[in-house]
Formats: C-alpha cells, structure tokens, sequence
C-alpha cells in the first residue's frame, strides 16, 4: 500500500483536493495522508504564543479533513502536521513514506501570479521528486 499525500488547509481547493484524493486512492487501495505545513519565523517576542496557536489551528484544520475524509468511506486516513513551509513539508513527507504522489488544491490563479507570489502548488512542481496532482476548487 502506498501513500497519498493531500496538502490541506481548509480551502476550498484543499476541499477539492482531498475528495480528488480519496478518488485516487480508492482505486489504488492507498493511503490517505491528510498534512498540514507551516512555518514560524523565529523573529519577534511573542514567537512562542504564535508558534503554539498556529500549531493548534493546524491540528484542529486536519482534524476536519480527517472527519470529512471518513465520513465518505473508502480508504484508510491519516492525518499530520509538520513544522516546515507548506511545499517543502509535502515533498519531504511524500518522500520520506515513498508516496505514490501528492495532491493540492488551487484557488484558480494564473500560472504567473503563482510563480511570483509562490504559491505552495508552484513550488511543489519544483520540489517534488514525486508526480503532483493539482486540483481546481470547485
């Protein structure tokens, strides 16, 4: 059984993605892997308050998809939340569990505002070692 990690974070195209990912799995009889990625800088007094409620929010968002995700039967879930930026902590989890691929949701911005804003999407083409399924919300 191999992995499916689904970046998610609540969106509509995290949405999206997650239901395309459920899809997928079925069909392979994969895993799930529902991750949330973040970052902290480290710059600032208030670091540590900042870093526990983002960590919490975090955990309660992939709570969410994990109930949505079983809520519609088919493959077994798991949820996690990394510590690292959205991009880097997909490609580092689909490579540390040798994942099948990883699937993101988009908002619909065009392939230019993604490149110079750095959406996680974007990125994600270029970190990945693994194939990225990018899903339009719906």
């Amino acid at each position: 059984m191999a992995d499916v990690i689904v970046g998610y974070d609540g969106s509509d195209g995290a949405r999206a993605a997650l239901d395309t990912a459920i899809e997928t799995s079925s069909v392979f009889g994969d895993r799930v892997v529902i991750a949330f990625g973040y970052h902290v800088q480290k710059l600032g007094g208030e670091v540590q308050d900042y870093a526990k409620a983002l960590k919490e929010r975090a955990e309660e968002v992939v709570t969410h998809g994990l109930h949505q995700a079983q809520a519609k039967g088919g493959p077994e879930v798991e949820s996690v939340v990394v510590e690292r930026p959205p991009a880097e902590a997909l490609a580092e989890l689909a490579k540390e569990r040798g994942a099948r691929m990883i699937v993101v949701g988009t908002h619909g911005e065009t392939p230019l505002k993604g490149a110079l804003l750095g959406s996680t999407a974007h990125k994600l083409l270029h970190l990945s070692e693994v194939p990225v399924l990018v899903v339009p919300a719906r």
